[in-house]
């Protein structure tokens, strides 16, 4: 990829997701801190019986929960109370009294509500394994054998020991990203399209597909923001699951990883906060590819 201008792409969409796990929430235009896009990831559930930050991956009903935030989130503050939409059952408020008893109805598991605490409060965050870690891995992420799982070493290594990464609700780095080029892709392996909810990104921008042109390692200014693409990202169960009308998808799960190498999207990191409004021209603000040792 050239420096400049890449081609004549653009921001296609702009999602936040207030709760980790339910669903997106799309924007016209949101301002991107360190911190991601304001609003986004502000709150999470908690598995009471394992003790740990939970989702969809384990609770796949969360995705169809409805979420607004009360009042507009404002960088810099803690995320404003949230309005949940439970699918058969009510709506409630982070604010309401039984928010917790309600979600667990609703779940059918002990489970609690929380914003994002602080980075020192490191209990909150921790990982917590099952007694067989290869079969937990390997249901995570739709193989039968342990040597068919993803390479992982690119993602940071306090993933080893927390559900996220601390101070946040982020499976990895701050902002996910597809490019057009691999929603096509899909498309064409499948002989269908792939609908943007499966894949949770934050954007969805003009470009090529990963085995076409790897971003990773390069920097993107995206209106007043540049973000750093840091590493692709490896698919799990999440894809697959039934999700706001949408059914099961094993296919789309399988295909990812038999010919797209475990990996569809990318995680980005932010080096320069700005707003981001969807129609912005994406830009090249580095030509630094990835290089191996």
């Amino acid at each position: 990829m050239a420096s400049g201008r890449v081609g004549s792409a653009a921001v296609r969409e702009i999602w936040h997701y207030p709760v980790k796990s339910m669903a997106g929430v799309l924007l016209e235009a949101c301002d991107l801190t360190a911190d991601g896009f304001v609003g986004d990831r502000g709150w999470a559930v908690r598995d009471e019986k394992r003790k740990c930050i939970t989702d969809a991956r384990s609770l796949p009903a969360l995705l169809d929960v409805e979420v607004r935030y009360t009042r507009p989130p404002v960088s810099g503050e803690s995320a404003p109370p949230v309005e949940l939409r439970l699918p058969g059952t009510r709506t409630v408020t982070s604010e309401d009294g039984d928010v917790h008893e309600a979600l667990t109805e609703y779940l059918g598991t002990d489970v609690t509500l929380w914003p994002r605490l602080p980075e020192d409060r490191r209990e909150h965050y921790l990982r917590v394994y099952p007694e067989d870690v290869t079969g937990y891995l390997t249901d995570l992420f739709g193989v039968t054998e342990p040597d068919d799982l993803p390479d992982l070493s690119q993602l940071p290594p306090a993933l080893a020991e927390f559900q996220t990464i601390p101070g946040s609700y982020f499976d990895a780095y701050p902002v996910h990203l597809v490019t057009t080029g691999t929603l096509d892709a899909l498309a064409t392996a499948l002989d269908r399209p792939v609908d943007v909810r499966r894949l949770r990104p934050n954007l969805v921008v003009e470009g090529p597909a990963e085995a076409d042109e790897d971003w990773t390692g390069r920097e993107l200014r995206l209106g007043d923001a540049v973000v750093r693409i840091e590493a692709r990202c490896p698919r799990c169960v999440m894809i697959s699951r039934p999700r706001q009308g949408l059914p099961t998808d094993r296919d789309l799960l399988r295909t990812v990883h038999r010919d797209f190498g475990h990996n569809a999207g990318y995680y980005a990191s932010v080096v320069q906060p700005g707003r981001v409004a969807s129609g912005d021209p994406v830009d090249s603000a580095s030509d630094r590819p990835r290089t191996t040792a």
